[in-house]
């Protein structure tokens, strides 16, 4: 598995097209497809993400994962987005740990990072 992380609009698809050759992707859901596109959407909209999460790495151990990075910047006043803040970065983590490659992309440009 592949994690692709970095700010909102940051151009981590277009990495991840160009550099990884993927070339079909869900949209902010854990899909049939072996990239996912949006996974800190698809973690919110899940009632159980760690499940659902795993069963998708079952099925696709060669995928890609696409996130956000939402830690940054003012922490909201909603606990519920607090929470989801702190799931998307854990989740993340724990992913690292297990990635094969984890790559940062900012402004276009996707730097290995593991």
């Amino acid at each position: 598995m592949v994690l692709v992380v970095g700010g909102m609009a940051q151009g981590k698809l277009d990495f991840a097209r160009q550099a990884l050759g993927v070339a079909a992707w869900s949209e902010g859901a854990l899909g049939p497809e072996s990239c996912v596109h949006g996974l800190h959407l698809a973690l919110r909209a899940l009632p159980d993400p760690a499940a659902a999460l795993d069963r998708w790495l079952a099925e696709h151990p060669e995928g890609v994962l696409i996130c956000d990075e939402v830690g940054g910047g003012v922490t909201p006043l909603d606990r519920e987005d607090r929470d989801w803040r702190e799931l998307v970065g854990r989740t993340c983590c724990a992913l690292a740990e297990t990635a094969e490659a984890v790559y940062r992309v900012h402004c276009g440009l996707g730097v290995r990072i593991k």
